[in-house]
């Protein structure tokens, strides 16, 4: 644990952050622990000081000069007008993730643009990325392993059923092992330099296969290749000079004002004080904040507000193009475990051998696929849904995970993170057949998106899972996203740094900062500000927080039985109307009451709708997108990956509805 220096305005406290990989099991309610800091109105503008809002360490500046942060006393002098200005010229970047890490680094360092990054959570490790289990593709550089970029654009193409596009899966092949290799295998000093797992012998990268790879190209760090990965460049990200992190904020809205077709900024609400406030960015907004898996009843992705669909719900918003929404993949193999929250069990178990078994011990996957459990994943998933309803009652699972075949020391070394939760739940991987059911996982479409990044709407700007660059097509292969994350997210730093439409942009976004009526519209925020700070301060929320928590575990419930991993045409209607009625009710109480669960409710209703949308009116199925006729009734999903033992109905037609630790509380 170590403490870093932050600037406040008005008062300093010490705050300290991970400063180095910890295990998956002991952190299990960190991300979303409440921080003890305060956000301010505005910062410095002096050059090379790295904070935004209050984490000063009592140990005041001392021996911190030489890391490039100066002290309050040495500050030039400005003013206000000046600093706000000052302020203003920067990239913003939502989400503390590998693309939004990549993007802020890349732009800090080859371009010198000032970067402002915000994220939801406490600790910036907190964000998607760094629950990646499996590993991050690479290339194999062993000629007898018949890799290749073009294997790897056969095998993206091969899993996106036929629908990724060309260029995007062509960048990813041909840059990406240039830029893990400055950006996370400490080619570069100022970026990370992660611990990948070597072949104790000759010290070489250690390269396993996963599930439709031709070739073994995905390094790791045991089985939490993510909490490696985001440990290192958040870290990375944090120590330099040009960029400023902003923790426990939220965006709430783009903001389009006076030009409905240019980005210039985002409105962002403070998650444990409730202060509001308009972050203006002269070099453009880009949003890396993660996908939509978590408006699913049963998800692989963490508890709390990353996984909501804020993307796509500011993207709505902001009538900004989305595409291919319909494309949510589920993972094939959730660990099932009645009333318990679904726990992913890595695609590079089955990479490593890992067999899949009905109850009585035969292995089914080939029944599916010639390639077994190293199929696509939705092919795999459809298997593992189909097989799952084949049990002779409600109570009896029929799908698991075999992996007891393999040396039982090699496994606890291999997945330690795995065996260590196995082990919570009184199952060994060793000896222990593990059942296993589909989730939601992943979000294969987004905010379209060029190949820079940019998209519909000028100044805005998506990376990663927020992103739809066609990249994955109607399916995403193994261990692709955390590489997304890498080149796309470098992309639109190279974009913002070095083309001249982003001057062009820029320009415009100045004229619109400068204006003295905006100035004066930033500075006269009150009215909205203190009804947030009223409802946090004097518990006014209260009752509308418990609403929204409600409505958001009628809004899992819907997708989860009428958009999962089977669908109808009746089906989806019935999801469109459900989702537009809570859509206006989840619109009405931010207005209401804004707080974190207002907000993150009201984006879940905007992406639950669009993927929704997106389904009814794509009636070819493909990829994860799997629509059937309505003869064929859609009820099947609201019974597979429920808990067996348990009698409750997961109709969302129930007038009772079970309240969720939605955000992690």
């Amino acid at each position: 644990m170590h403490s870093v220096l932050y600037r406040t305005c008005r008062r300093t406290a010490a705050v300290s952050h991970m400063g180095a990989v910890t295990r998956a099991a002991s952190i299990a309610t960190l991300p979303f622990s409440q921080s003890n800091t305060t956000a301010i109105s505005a910062r410095t503008g002096t050059p090379g000081f790295q904070s935004y809002h209050s984490l000063v360490g009592t140990d005041s500046t001392q021996g911190l000069r030489g890391k490039g942060i100066r002290s309050l006393s040495t500050a030039t002098k400005a003013s206000p007008d000046e600093q706000w200005r000052r302020e203003q010229e920067r990239l913003l970047v939502v989400g503390s993730g590998v693309a939004g890490c990549a993007a802020a680094l890349i732009a800090a360092v080859r371009h010198k643009v000032p970067v402002t990054l915000v994220y939801a959570g406490s600790v910036p490790v907190d964000c998607n990325s760094y629950w990646a289990q499996g590993g991050i593709i690479y290339r194999n550089y062993d000629p007898e392993s018949g890799d290749s970029a073009a294997s790897l654009v056969q095998d993206v193409h091969r899993a996106g059923a036929g629908l990724c596009v060309d260029d995007a899966v062509q960048k990813l092949a041909r840059e990406g092992p240039d830029l893990v290799r400055e950006l996370l295998l400490g080619q570069h000093p100022e970026f990370a330099n992660v611990p990948f797992d070597r072949h104790p012998d000759t010290g070489e990268l250690s390269c396993c296969l996963e599930a439709s790879h031709a070739a073994p190209r995905i390094i790791h760090f045991a089985d939490h290749t993510g909490q490696a990965i985001t440990d290192h460049i958040t870290r990375a990200a944090m120590a330099h000079p040009l960029i400023t992190t902003i923790s426990d904020t939220i965006v709430t809205d783009l903001i389009t004002f006076p030009d409905p077709d240019l980005c210039v900024g985002a409105e962002v609400m403070h998650r444990v004080s409730g202060k509001r406030q308009s972050l203006y960015a002269t070099r453009g907004v880009l949003l890396a904040s993660g996908g939509l898996g978590g408006i699913y009843e049963h998800s692989t992705n963490p508890a709390g507000f990353n996984a909501l669909g804020s993307s796509v719900g500011l993207a709505k918003r902001a009538n900004a193009k989305t595409k291919d929404l319909e494309y949510v993949q589920f993972h094939p193999t959730a660990l099932c475990l009645p009333r318990e929250a679904r726990f992913l069990l890595t695609e590079a178990l089955r990479g490593e051998g890992a067999i899949l078994r009905d109850a009585t011990g035969r292995a089914f996957a080939k029944d599916f696929h010639p390639d077994g459990e190293l199929a696509p994943r939705d092919v795999v998933a459809r298997g593992v849904y189909h097989e799952s309803q084949k049990g002779s009652s409600d109570k009896e699972h029929n799908v698991y995970l075999d992996i007891t075949h393999r040396d039982a020391d090699w496994l606890r070394t291999r997945f330690p993170s795995i065996n260590a939760h196995l082990r919570s739940k009184q199952l060994d991987i060793t000896k222990d057949m593990l059942p296993v059911i589909p989730a939601a996982h992943y979000t294969c479409g987004g905010i379209e998106t060029d190949l820079d990044g940019r998209t519909s709407l000028a100044g805005l700007y998506s990376a990663g899972e927020a992103a739809r660059t066609g990249l994955h097509g109607g399916n995403r292969l193994a261990s692709t996203s955390l590489l997304e994350g890498l080149v796309y997210g470098a992309a639109v730093a190279e974009h913002v740094g070095s083309s001249e439409e982003s001057e062009y942009i820029s320009n415009k976004i100045r004229t619109i900062v400068d204006s003295p009526t905006l100035h004066r519209l930033s500075q006269d925020e009150a009215w909205w500000k203190s009804r947030a700070e009223r409802y946090y301060v004097n518990g006014e929320a209260k009752a509308t927080r418990l609403a929204a928590m409600e409505l958001l575990a009628k809004l899992r419930r819907i997708m989860w039985n009428h958009v999962g991993l089977v669908r109808t045409p009746s089906g989806l209607q019935k999801a469109m109307d459900g989702l537009e009625a809570i859509r206006g009710e989840a619109t009405f109480m931010f207005e209401q009451s804004p707080t974190v669960e207002t907000a993150g409710l009201r984006d879940a209703a905007h992406a639950g709708k669009a993927v929704a949308q997106a389904a009814h009116a794509n009636r070819v199925s493909a990829g994860t997108h799997y629509i059937v006729e309505d003869n064929t009734t859609d009820i099947a999903n609201s019974h597979y990956g429920n808990d067996v033992d348990s009698d409750e109905s997961s109709s969302d037609d129930d007038e009772e509805v079970v309240v969720m630790a939605a955000y992690g509380r």
